[in-house]
């Protein structure tokens, strides 16, 4: 089996601590892990053990208490940045746009280097036309979001977030509302984006097999406030395999620690 290649960090969380006030649990207190560039980290976890604070944090939509926080490529980061984009649970597409313009929405405000507007307007429409490709829904590129089916939804929100080229793309359980085999089919989707691309992803996600299956490295936060309970490598191809022994073994691993955790 050949050796992992190692990466830089591209995330610190250093002593994060996300306190929503008096009248709530703080959900992370004095958290400390990292994330590697060019690798899809998945974050499991039962519900309410601070999964989606931590996401938001890596996104810069939360800011931790003065003691500490999180570092994205050296700097703390204070605001989101136009590096890191994420997309929540719900794909938060425009129902007056079209497939093609929802995708198209994410370039309004990017800079350009095209000198004319008509080579900035073909720029676009080239850059959009790759992305549908990419996403497989070049002929839906006229429907309305109610016309789709909710995998295509998803993939719309997947490439609008992809268009604009982020460093880091963050996934709130994107595929949550799926059945096992839309979100399997969105899981290969995704391993082929990155095989193409090599962004970081953070994926927040209940779902064992398909962290395993997705991720280079499976975070898993457990306790009140949340703490590291496991953090293994999983990019062996064998992961990749549902039915492998080491698969299945980790996966009854992971379903007896956070079993423990709801118990």
């Amino acid at each position: 089996m050949l050796a992992p290649v190692e990466r830089e960090n591209i995330f610190k969380v250093e002593q994060l601590t996300i306190d929503y006030g008096a009248s709530s649990v703080t959900p992370i207190q004095n958290l400390n892990l990292s994330v590697r560039a060019g690798e899809i980290t998945c974050v499991l976890g039962r519900s309410g053990c601070g999964k989606t604070s931590l996401l938001k944090a890596l996104g810069g939509f939360i800011v931790g208490a003065p003691t500490g926080g999180v570092l994205f490529d050296g700097q703390y980061l204070a605001k989101p940045v136009p590096e890191i984009v994420m997309i929540f649970q719900e794909n938060n597409l425009y129902p007056w746009l079209t497939v093609r313009e929802n995708i198209g929405f994410a370039l309004k405000f990017r800079p350009s280097s095209e000198p004319t507007r008509s080579a900035r307007a073909a720029a676009k429409t080239a850059a959009v036309d790759a992305m549908l490709e990419a996403v497989g829904l070049t002929e839906a590129a006229q429907a309305y979001p109610h016309q789709l089916s909710g995998g295509m939804r998803q993939r719309t929100a997947l490439a609008r977030a992809l268009i604009t080229d982020p460093q880091v793309l963050l996934l709130d359980e994107p595929f949550s509302a799926l059945d096992v085999g839309l979100r399997r089919r969105m899981l290969r989707l995704m391993d082929d984006l990155w095989n193409r691309m090599g962004m970081t992803m953070v994926m927040v996600t209940h779902n064992i097999e398909e962290a395993i299956q997705i991720g280079h490295r499976v975070i898993v936060l457990g306790g009140r406030p949340a703490q590291v309970l496991m953090d293994i490598d999983t990019s062996a191809p064998e992961m990749r395999e549902r039915y492998a022994p080491e698969f299945l073994t980790l996966q009854r691993q992971l379903e007896a620690l956070i079993g423990q955790e709801d118990e």
